[in-house]
């Protein structure tokens, strides 16, 4: 090997350093007797820029345990890429010593640079894996995170315990505070839930209000009795902080394997179990002191009452978007037992009462009307009655904007039972 051979060696191994997918070897330059090694340099090359193509991936959440290398010799798990960068640091020394016939006293520094790209790349890796299972805005685990923690215990038959959490009112900071109070209030309810947990339980942010919490050690229980202290504790400790309310709502399930349920089963009851204990917050609250403290304007019109008096499976409902305060027809409050005729975000109160398989539709009609992408929401989907009966209905609604800087914009319409 000549010195010119070196040379080009660890040029290439500098741009694989610094500059890893412009890299390439000039092969050509290259002596009869390097060829050999050039195919091994060249190789881990190659492994470089799948490993840190993989890392990016994994970054995004596009990459789970499986995954696609981009070339078909090198289709190996992602782990063992690092081992065989150490293998390649081997055959380097090894080369360095002779092994190889030939005689680089300076050949050694490739040993060198490998395992700076092995340092670098682990440092990447680890730095990358915190990054896609770490929730930005509060520093807790994520839903990636959630979700191989629980199978994990899923798959070896451990029983532990859910608690689905909602952020209460956090629309309405959002909405007349600005996002930045939003993430002040998301952080706070993440820390004081921090702060009760015990060893063997995590905290997750699933995104938006909604956050999880998993127990290794406590049943429902004994977590619903922890939580409805410290929730009453925040509430009391906000108000010496912040000029709005600041309250969560959770609901706690006991996960078993055996019992026949799927765990996306068991978070939908965990789900169902927060919108039930928040509701009975609501209906607990004197309905007078209630009505009294929530904000009804724009939602007082003699038009909504005559909406009032249609026929009887035909409901009315009306919503300020500045405030999050719908207002729904007494028929509607007695006929799909709703807990107020005036109600905060009741948005939610409402998508509890629509057939799960139902809401994701929902959920996106919704959304896309509010963004401004359709210009009504018309929906026929299922809902439960009073008595627990789902019915088909249509629904129809419209955003009404403000005519003037003072005027709230609203979004109207009217539910209709088809069958």
């Amino acid at each position: 090997m000549t010195d010119k051979d070196q040379e080009l060696f660890l040029d290439y191994i500098k741009q694989l350093l610094y500059d890893t997918n412009e890299a390439k070897l000039r092969r050509d330059e290259l002596s009869d007797d390097a060829i050999d090694l050039a195919d091994g340099i060249e190789y881990l090359g190659e492994l470089i820029k799948d490993e840190k193509n993989v890392l990016s991936k994994m970054a995004q959440g596009d990459v789970d345990e499986k995954f696609s290398m981009s070339h078909n010799y090198l289709a190996a798990p992602v782990k063992s890429i690092q081992s065989n960068l150490k293998h390649l640091s081997w055959v380097a020394q090894r080369v360095a010593a002779g092994d190889f016939k030939q005689r680089v006293s300076s050949l050694g520094s490739f040993s060198d640079s490998f395992n700076e790209m092995i340092n670098q790349l682990s440092h990447h890796r680890d730095e990358l894996e915190h990054i896609s299972n770490t929730d930005v805005l509060t520093g807790i685990a994520n839903r990636r995170t959630f979700n191989q923690m629980i199978e994990k215990l899923w798959d070896d038959a451990i029983p532990c315990t859910i608690v689905f959490i909602d952020i209460d009112g956090l629309k309405y900071v959002n909405d007349n505070y600005g996002h930045s109070e939003g993430d002040h209030y998301i952080k706070e309810v993440c820390q004081t839930l921090k702060t009760s947990l015990k060893e063997n339980e995590f905290i997750f942010r699933l995104g938006g209000d909604e956050l999880l919490i998993l127990s290794k050690v406590d049943q429902a229980q004994v977590c619903e009795e922890r939580l409805l202290k410290q929730h009453i504790q925040f509430n009391e400790e906000m108000k010496k902080k912040v000029p709005y309310p600041c309250d969560f709502s959770f609901g706690c399930v006991d996960v078993v394997k055996n019992e026949g349920k799927t765990i996306s089963e068991y978070l939908s009851l965990a789900d169902k179990k927060m919108y039930h204990y928040k509701m009975k917050r609501y209906l607990n609250q004197s309905r007078l002191g209630y009505s009294n403290r929530i904000d009804k304007s724009g939602l007082d019109s003699r038009i909504f009452d005559a909406f009032s008096q249609t026929s009887i499976n035909r409901y009315a409902y009306v919503c300020n978007m500045e405030t999050n305060v719908s207002r729904w027809t007494v028929q509607a409050v007695n006929d799909f037992d709703l807990p107020y005729e005036y109600m905060y975000d009741a948005g939610k109160i409402w998508e509890n009462r629509i057939h799960p398989d139902d809401c994701k539709d929902y959920e996106e009609d919704i959304e896309a009307v509010f963004s401004g992408k359709k210009e009504c929401h018309d929906l026929t989907y299922r809902t439960r009655l009073k008595n627990g009966k789902y019915v088909k209905c249509r629904c129809e609604g419209y955003v009404l904007r403000g005519r003037t800087a003072q005027e709230p914009n609203l979004f109207a319409g009217i539910l209709t039972i088809v069958d």
